[in-house]
């Protein structure tokens, strides 16, 4: 007998969890693969939070992005809310291997909003370090056509830094385009991923 679990057991207990993506979190063998699988395990959090739309309405970004923490808390994954990496990180991930993923997340409210928070993950949270080249921007959206809000906050984000290019836009199917910068403190590559998660509620009946 052995107190140890196999692998094939943990596949038993959590590889049906996110698709698989648990999984694959925990034991991904690098960086790259790490945040695949975080960015999939994520979506189910963005899911919940648009079926409970209804429920959810009046909650601020602390709470919405606490919900999101703590689901990935009872996944096993090391998250936090409010936690010190160069300010307070809405949505902070640790992993092995030095990994750090940041998100900061807002609701949207004119797009001024969402530079600001764009400035402070890439100039004030992101470290840029070995495993710590992606992040994300969580925008909550509560206005009606979140694809055509997130169309034109991709639009300002290339007119407005030259340094900036899209490498990915998924828009039209997932509502996330991804950019790709210089890190200033780095001068290395840094990813960002801009979800909207679209919660407008406004039933006719």
């Amino acid at each position: 007998m052995t107190d140890g679990v196999t692998l094939a057991q943990l596949e038993g207990i959590i590889g049906n969890l996110c698709d698989g993506a648990v999984l694959q979190y925990h034991l991904a063998k690098d960086h790259s693969a790490r945040v695949e699988a975080l960015e999939k395990i994520l979506e189910f959090s963005y899911a919940s939070l648009v079926r409970n739309s209804h429920l959810n309405k009046e909650q601020g970004e602390d709470e919405l992005s606490v919900t999101i923490v703590e689901q990935l808390r009872s996944l096993s994954i090391q998250a936090t809310h409010d936690t010190q990496t160069g300010g307070h990180c809405d949505i902070h991930v640790e992993g092995k291997d030095h990994f750090l993923w940041i998100g900061e997340a807002k609701i949207h409210k004119d797009y001024e909003w969402l530079v600001k928070g764009f400035l402070q993950l890439s100039t004030r949270y992101a470290t840029g370090g070995y495993g710590q080249d992606h992040g994300e921007i969580v925008i909550y959206c509560r206005v009606r056509d979140g694809a055509h809000v997130l169309s034109k906050w991709k639009d300002l984000v290339e007119e407005q830094e030259a340094e900036i290019s899209v490498v990915e836009d998924k828009i039209e199917e997932r509502l996330w385009f991804r950019t790709k910068h210089k890190l200033n403190r780095t001068g290395l590559p840094f990813y960002i991923r801009h979800r909207l998660i679209p919660l407008f509620h406004e039933p006719a009946r």
